[in-house]
C-alpha cells in the first residue's frame, strides 16, 4: 500500500520544490520557458520510516503545484539516474 501525498509534503529550497520524504525535486528548466525538469529521487522505493510512495502519485501533485504557478503550457522532462523521459502536454 502506497503512503498518501500531500502538498504539505513539498517545500520550495534554492528555487526547486522538493518532495521532502523522498528527495524528488523539480524546477523550472532555465533553458525552455514553460517547462520544468524533475528528479525522482526515492519515489517508488520503501523508505526507513516505512513509507512508500507511488511515482504517479508524487507526479500528480508535483503537476498540480507546478500548474499553480505556471500559466503557460509545458513541457516535462523527468529521471532519475536510469532513465531520462520528455512528455509533451
Amino acid at each position: 500500500m502506497y503512503t498518501r501525498v500531500t502538498k504539505d509534503q513539498f517545500e520550495i529550497r534554492d528555487g526547486a520544490y522538493t518532495h521532502t520524504p523522498t528527495g524528488a525535486e523539480f524546477a523550472p528548466n532555465p533553458n525552455s520557458e514553460g517547462s520544468m525538469l524533475i528528479y525522482t529521487g526515492n519515489i517508488g522505493s520503501k523508505l526507513a520510516s516505512g513509507d512508500l510512495f507511488a511515482y504517479d502519485d508524487v507526479l500528480k501533485v508535483m503537476k498540480a503545484l507546478w500548474e499553480q504557478v505556471s500559466q503557460h503550457g509545458f513541457c516535462v522532462v523527468w529521471g532519475d539516474a536510469r532513465r531520462f523521459i520528455r512528455t509533451w502536454r
